[in-house]
């Protein structure tokens, strides 16, 4: 009998590539509407589908909320790629919360992560609602 870890398979569709730069974002939850508050956090890495930052926000966002992120995603090889597929608005991304994690190791800083939306989400009646806010400046 050997001893070992298990290791489980990749799940990801994207390799994910090590990218550490400011990213500033504005949550907009489903409940509770626009954050009028930019936050501040560090991207830690990034894929074409998605983005997993670092936060010390008092109140991090909630899964399933949508976020504006601004962050230079021009210097990447895979720019290209996410502006291809990504939803732009306003120099920013938007994407949806699907995971946070209190860092252990810090207490009050999170890891967030996020999965792009892409074009094909445009028409999504939900989201229709969030762009309108945006561009209305909500």
């Amino acid at each position: 009998m050997t001893s070992g870890t298990i290791q489980k398979p990749e799940r990801r569709e994207f390799l994910r590539l090590s990218f550490k730069t400011p990213v500033r974002f504005k949550t907009y939850a489903p409940e509770s509407g626009p954050s009028n508050r930019v936050a501040q956090a560090t991207s830690k890495n990034i894929s074409q589908s998605g983005i997993l930052f670092q936060t010390q926000a008092d109140v991090p966002p909630q899964v399933s909320s949508i976020l504006w992120m601004d962050l230079d995603i021009r210097t990447l090889r895979i720019c290209q790629e996410i502006e291809d597929r990504a939803l732009v608005l306003g120099n920013g991304l938007l994407g949806k919360v699907v995971r946070i994690e209190e860092d252990p190791s810090s207490s009050g800083t999170y890891d967030v992560g996020v999965c792009f939306l892409t074009q094909d989400q445009k028409a999504d009646r939900d989201v229709q609602e969030l762009l309108t806010l945006i561009e209305k400046g909500k």
